[in-house]
């Protein structure tokens, strides 16, 4: 199948979407580590990234356990126990007592990784593509092709 892509580009696509995945895995686990959000570690040890092809496409794909991603996007979600506070207007008018709030955990760590990363993705695609770089990779294309010609 014609793609859009000859071999070299492909495989320097691949070789960046992999590494960014490595890169990507690291953020999201210090993040969790750092937050605390781990309880028994099953969450860290479900993340796993892996690049393949989508049609004529490489994609990098990311697995992880689907509880990861609903901590954080409940994190969004207003408690409905803020819905019935009711303020005593004099304790705040007469200085006697503030109206304390429990802090929310910070549980966001995928999309802010995710999304905050997409520039470096871009920028490593856009500018690290030189000529030193296609031969290497053609050298690589070439080994390749002769161990199976063997």
């Amino acid at each position: 199948m014609e793609g859009k892509y000859n071999d070299v580009e492909l495989l320097f696509i691949k070789e960046v979407l992999d590494q960014h995945g490595e890169y990507l895995a690291d953020l999201f686990a210090e993040d969790i580590e750092r937050k605390k959000l781990k309880d028994t570690g099953d969450l860290l040890s479900s993340i796993d990234y892996n690049v393949k092809m989508y049609g004529i496409d490489p994609v990098l794909t990311f697995t992880f356990f689907s509880y990861g991603r609903a901590i954080e996007i409940r994190w969004h979600k207003r408690s409905d126990n803020t819905k019935n506070w009711v303020t005593n207007t004099n304790k705040v008018v007469w200085g006697n007592g503030r109206k304390s709030r429990k802090r929310k955990k910070n549980t966001l760590w995928y999309a802010r990784n995710l999304y905050g990363s997409t520039n470096r993705l871009l920028s490593i695609l856009s500018s690290e593509f030189s000529e030193e770089e296609k031969k290497r990779l053609r050298n690589i294309l070439d080994q390749q092709q002769i161990r199976m010609s063997l």
